[in-house]
């Protein structure tokens, strides 16, 4: 009997570390993709200017939104017009909802597995 209860802790073991493994992959996706763009939308809404995250740094350099080279896409050297900042704020909205939406499913599905494993209901 002691070696069922060992290896019954030691499932429950490896199934701690998937979820919490699980809930950080859930957690750091959002950190690394919605974070910036709030950050982005307060720094450009504190100077007034909705085009600042496309636009290039003082030393040269491009913000979090458009960094990469799959994001270069969205960068921009002169302010542009509503459209082409509709597209690139709605880009960025609808991405960071999705996302949003999709961790909380995620963290509640681990929630719910917790509360199944523990009470069997």
């Amino acid at each position: 009997m002691g070696d069922l209860w060992w290896l019954l802790g030691l499932v429950w073991l490896v199934l701690g570390v998937i979820g919490l493994v699980a809930a950080a992959v859930f957690v750091g996706s959002w950190w690394l993709i919605v974070w910036p763009v709030v950050t982005e939308a307060r720094r450009a809404r504190r100077a007034g200017d909705p085009w600042l995250p496309w636009l290039p740094r003082a030393d040269g350099s491009w913000g979090p939104l458009t960094a990469n080279r799959w994001w270069s896409a969205m960068r921009v050297e002169t302010r542009g017009g509503r459209g082409g900042l509709v597209v690139r704020w709605g880009f960025w909205l609808v991405q960071s909802a999705l996302l949003t939406f999709a961790a909380g499913v995620g963290l509640w599905g681990i929630g719910r597995l917790v509360v199944l494993g523990v009470t069997g209901r």
